[in-house]
């Protein structure tokens, strides 16, 4: 990645860009940051932010559009300092007093759901002529004042269709695309980014500001995120201004007070949260004013309210020291997804990964290496995470067999065992592990062996009742990728939850799922199933009756299922085509939709819509989509399409929402719904 031309001016760390002129002097700089920077202490910590040569230090900035209306000048001012001073702005900005003016003389009343804007066609027009008038506003300023910026109105947040029922052209982030933010930074120009997503067809979409400024930060993992507004912090009902947010101290009681009227205030919460959830523990999110702007060079000389992640109380956790995991199977696809979520956990170290293949080798190098085809040893997938992994440098693959257990040192210091292994080799594990682990640590078996034990929790957190179980579980048995999509697909209809008085099912007639998967769910060993020269151009069926997940599925939901799985030439994701007979009633395809959102509600790995969810739009996420659901009046017949990724939602992103709930950290403490991997 290319570094913009950075020079170290004053204090031995000022870093001033020397790609353009600039309205602040060096001289300018050093007595601004003699304003800011008074402690000893302060000094110190600047130079150390910012000391180190050939380290780039970028910021998101999410700037209101109140902010571009009325503050400008001051605006540009502050930026062009941070950029000189060696915090180089990276900005997504939002336009919405200039979007409800303009919505007003075209007579169209504003309406929101949840936060987001509903966005139809005529609010979607006159959204893309705000956004690029808004944009070429900032974008002007600070060219004329001296400092070069990139207009960037699209091509960077490929999105889905939130729902278009409910919200019209509104987008959801699925991906990234950071090229031309990394070519403006290195020709030293700061990008200057509008809230306008496209889907894979080409449709725009609106982007709400603050779910934009989430998924950037997430992707770019800059040094530090602002969000820029009027008020310069968060302002509470009574007036009063917060210094800090602790979500582990604060958040819960925040989201649950009454936002009638501000649900936009609601949806930031939210998303400064999950924000902070896939950043470093040790990340803070600022609130703050265009004139305090320069305050955000450090921390801890802010100005408005600084946000951070904090820790769960004593209480709820185990122990506040980082649990040690060990990975037995770390070679598969999945053992690579677990090294890295793993990586990206505050609570988690990765003590001990055994690979009979990979003895010796670096566990952080194949880690951050794109995974292989077994046929042609070539990238099966790309590897375009920017997610940082703190993993020991010096931690190896090693060999810990079964004969090994018992006399290992390490075994008795695991407080939690993943069993990443085939089906039929945990079992043997699990048993020899009984006698020799530490007392109370967690066994997590990610095969078949153990989901049809009484003696192991079943993890599926989405079910009713079952975290409960998970709380006061050591053995927990992880479900398999399409038996998670399948349940997930069915769950609703079954009842257990207020929304349903007993199932919806006609139970004389089985649910059928299709199910088509990525070749990578036929694991790295050589087999037709993940030969490129088989796949091409095709589709494969297999083990289309008695398959384990069929088994799994009818067990654990109590109704008999019948499933045809199928293998596809994509690398990852499962696709699901769910057929379920109704009993005789009223149900209206709105209404089952309904259902299932208000089943699903509160679930940060569901989404519900009612577009047919695609499998792309899946993949390398965390969460589980629904929707695509068809009624056929005449029979009763209900079609609903699940999709997930199978390495994700359908093995390591549930192994590691089900080891956190187990340990009693927050659920989706590095597998939120808006991290990607």
């Amino acid at each position: 990645m290319t570094q913009p031309l950075l020079t170290d001016r004053s204090m031995g760390a000022a870093a001033l860009s020397t790609t353009a002129r600039s309205p602040l002097t060096p001289q300018d700089v050093t007595t601004k940051l003699l304003e800011i920077v008074k402690s000893e202490r302060d000094v110190q910590e600047y130079l150390r932010v910012y000391g180190a040569p050939g380290v780039r230090r970028t910021t998101v900035i999410k700037i209101g559009g109140e902010v571009i209306e009325n503050e400008l000048d001051t605006l540009v001012k502050s930026l062009i300092f941070l950029r000189d001073a060696g915090l180089f702005p990276i900005i997504v900005h939002g336009a919405g007093p200039q979007m409800n003016a303009e919505l007003a003389k075209a007579g169209i009343e504003p309406q929101y759901v949840k936060g987001n804007r509903v966005t139809d066609k005529d609010t979607l027009a006159i959204a893309k002529k705000i956004f690029l008038k808004a944009n070429r506003r900032l974008v002007d300023a600070l060219v004329a004042a001296g400092a070069p910026a990139r207009p960037i109105t699209s091509g960077v947040f490929e999105a889905t269709l939130k729902d278009l029922n409910v919200y019209k052209y509104v987008g959801e982030v699925t991906k990234i695309w950071d090229e031309n933010i990394e070519s403006a930074i290195a020709l030293g120009e700061i990008p200057v980014l509008s809230c306008l997503g496209e889907s894979s067809d080409g449709q725009t979409l609106n982007i709400n500001a603050d779910v934009a400024a989430r998924e950037l930060a997430l992707t770019l993992q800059p040094l530090k995120t602002i969000f820029i507004n009027a008020k310069g912090g968060w302002i509470e009902d009574d007036g009063t201004k917060l210094k800090d947010i602790i979500m582990a101290r604060d958040f819960d009681k925040m989201a649950a007070r009454d936002y009638t009227g501000r649900q936009g205030t609601l949806l930031k919460l939210n998303e400064i949260n999950a924000l902070l959830q896939g950043l470093p523990a040790t990340s803070s999110v600022a609130l703050t004013s265009a004139s305090a702007l320069s305050r955000e060079i450090l921390s801890s000389c802010s100005a408005g309210t600084v946000c951070t992640r904090g820790s769960a109380p004593a209480s709820h956790v185990r122990q506040s020291k980082k649990f040690r995991v060990g990975l037995l199977g770390a070679r598969g696809y999945v053992g690579r997804e677990v090294i890295r979520l793993i990586g990206q956990h505050p609570h988690l170290e990765l003590a001990c990964a055994s690979s009979r293949a990979l003895v010796g080798q670096r566990v952080l190098d194949i880690a951050n290496a794109p995974p292989l085809n077994p046929h042609t040893n070539l990238p099966a997938a790309i590897n375009d995470s920017k997610q940082r992994l703190d993993i020991a440098e010096d931690l190896q693959f090693c060999d810990l067999g079964l004969e090994q257990i018992p006399t290992s040192d390490i075994v008795p210091d695991i407080d939690v065992w993943i069993l990443a292994l085939p089906n039929g080799h945990c079992e043997k594990y699990a048993n020899v592990l009984a006698s020799a682990k530490k007392a109370g640590s967690i066994v997590i078996d990610l095969s078949a062996d153990q989901r049809f034990k009484d003696s192991w929790v079943y993890g599926l957190p989405e079910t009713p009742g079952n975290r409960d179980q998970l709380r006061k579980a050591t053995h927990i048995a992880n479900p398999g990728c399409y038996a998670t999509g399948a349940q997930l697909g069915l769950l609703p209809l079954l009842g257990g939850k207020p929304t349903v008085s007993g199932s919806l099912l006609d139970e004389r007639i089985p649910p059928h799922v299709f199910g088509v998967s990525g070749y990578s769910g036929a694991g790295t060993g050589i087999s037709n199933a993940n030969n490129p020269r088989m796949l091409a151009d095709n589709f494969m069926a297999y083990k289309s009756v008695g398959h384990i997940h069929e088994h799994e599925v009818s067990h654990q939901l109590g109704t008999a299922v019948r499933f045809m799985p199928h293998v596809a030439p994509f690398f990852q994701g499962i696709h699901l085509t769910i057929s379920a007979q109704l009993k005789e009633g009223t149900w209206s395809e709105k209404e089952i939709a309904e259902l299932f959102r208000e089943y699903y509600a509160g679930e940060q790995l569901v989404r519900v819509q009612e577009a047919i969810p695609h499998v792309k739009d899946n993949a390398r996420s965390h969460h589980a989509t629904l929707g695509g659901f068809q009624l056929d009046k005449d029979t009763g017949r209900l079609v609903v399409i699940s999709t997930i990724d199978n390495l994700l939602k359908g093995a390591a992103t549930q192994a590691i929402q089900n080891i956190n709930v187990a340990l009693g950290i927050d659920e989706f403490t590095a597998v939120s719904s808006s991290t990607g991997c």
